[in-house]
């Protein structure tokens, strides 16, 4: 049977000046400096982010570019090079953190909204009934503070 859910996630806010990712899917995102310093951390991460990839022999789909005051990075890997980014608010840190290494244990994205408020991933995965799913699925979910909403 094809479960649909959304894992929900809130963020907390802090109001130090660094890096902050201001939206995004899981092909494309924007993060704002708001300390003013510019853009030599997102473009020293994706050097290395590219170097590293190519040493395990895949070449990434990103693309790094300023927009405004803003800085969008887009294309099929970016939600593992966002964790190769560290953002002032750890909330987004850790929600990231959690995508990149738990998320297809769960099962199938349909969608990723992730702002500076909450994240929200609509999923679907097979199982007998949204009860025993939920029901292995909770202690995991317990430990990342991450919200479920059953269709």
């Amino acid at each position: 049977m094809r479960l649909d859910f959304t894992l929900a996630k809130k963020f907390s806010r802090n109001n130090i000046k660094g890096l902050e990712l201001r939206s995004a899917t899981t092909d494309r995102a924007v993060v704002f400096n708001t300390s003013g310093r510019g853009y030599e951390m997102v473009r020293d991460a994706y050097d290395y982010y590219a170097a590293e990839s190519a040493l395990l022999g895949h070449t990434p789909s990103l693309k790094v570019k300023g927009i405004g005051k803003s800085y969008e990075i887009s294309g099929a890997d970016t939600m593992a090079f966002l964790g190769k980014l560290n953002f002032v608010n750890e909330s987004h840190n850790d929600f990231i953190a959690f995508y990149n290494e738990n998320i297809e244990k769960i099962g199938q994205v349909e969608d990723l909204e992730i702002g500076e408020k909450a994240a929200l991933v609509q999923m679907s995965a097979e199982g007998d009934s949204y009860e025993l799913f939920f029901e292995d699925l909770l202690p995991f979910i317990e430990k990342y503070d991450i919200g479920i909403l059953k269709k």
